[in-house]
Order: C-alpha cells, then structure tokens, then sequence
C-alpha cells in the first residue's frame, strides 16, 4: 500500500472500531470470532487472531447448538469469515438471541460487494482497502488492534463472506 492509502486505511480502521464495536476497555467484552476453516479466508482470519491474542471458533458440527452454548457467554459483537449458509444460519440464531447484523461483505475472486448499515459502513470502506489482505485486517478490527500491521501473504481475493452483528 502507498503512504497516503495506509494512512487511509488505518484511519478507517480507527473509525471502524470504535463505531462497531464501541471501544472496548476490558477483556470480558471480547467478540465472538466464528470462522469456515475449510475457507482460506476463514483460515487466514483465524490464524490472525490467534498472532493478536485472540481466538476464532471453528464452526462445526450442529450450528444450532453451537451458536446457543456460544452466545450464552453475551458476547459484544460477532464477527466472522463464512459461507453464506452459515452466515444465514448463524445469523438467524443471533438475531433470535438480540444481535443485529451491522456488516456483511461478499468476496469473491476480483469483486466485493457490501451491505452495510450507517454504523457498520466503515467496515466495507476497510474491506475496499485492504483488498486481498482481509482476513487480517477484519481479525484485526475484530480484537480492536488496528495499525499492529503484519506481512499478509500476497494472494488474490477469496471467496467467502464476512460479517459483523452487534447487540443494540
């Protein structure tokens, strides 16, 4: 990225930190991170994750009591890297639970498209600029490190879909 993109771009980050998540000051108000590890995507979110700190649950097995047990613990925010299946799935039982959904970003090989609400519109601004480097840049949102920049391993864009609820 140029000078002037990065700067952008972690200033939209910034922006989309505090505006999704609100700025969190303590570590019981962690999000939920939910990944696909059969996506690269998915896998990549996760492994970023996990370098800052921070732990993305692998969706597996029984979605429906999957998702209870996890959001039983009230967490802040979910954010996470799966296929649409999962995506409606996943976020019906959150809706049930009290969450709504802020973001959702489609990626696909060269194109990206996003539907976002006014709270979570910073979030597609990020995933433009960040491009290919996405799962990083979204774990890193996710745990509220912007700007500890890591070398993303050069790739094109994957195909998966990205999204964030949060509780009202």
């Amino acid at each position: 990225m140029s000078g002037l993109s990065r700067r952008s771009f972690l200033a939209s980050a910034a922006v989309a930190s505090t505006a999704v998540i609100g700025g969190r000051t303590e570590a019981t108000t962690l999000p939920l991170l939910l990944h696909d590890a059969q996506l690269m995507a998915g896998r990549r979110f996760a492994a970023r994750a996990q370098s800052l700190g921070g732990q993305a649950v692998t969706l597996d097995g029984d979605r429906v009591r999957q998702m209870r047990a996890l959001l039983a613990t009230s967490p802040t925010a979910i954010f996470a890297v799966t296929r649409r299946s999962d995506e409606l799935l996943v976020g019906e039982i959150a809706a049930e639970a009290g969450y709504r959904r802020v973001a959702l970003v489609r990626h696909g090989h060269a194109s990206m498209v996003a539907n976002c609400e006014a709270d979570g519109a910073t979030v597609a601004k990020l995933a433009h600029l960040s491009q290919a480097h996405w799962p990083e840049a979204f774990a890193e949102l996710a745990l509220d490190k912007i700007g500890q920049c890591a070398v993303a391993p050069a790739s094109e864009m994957m195909p998966a879909f990205s999204w964030v609820m949060v509780r009202p």
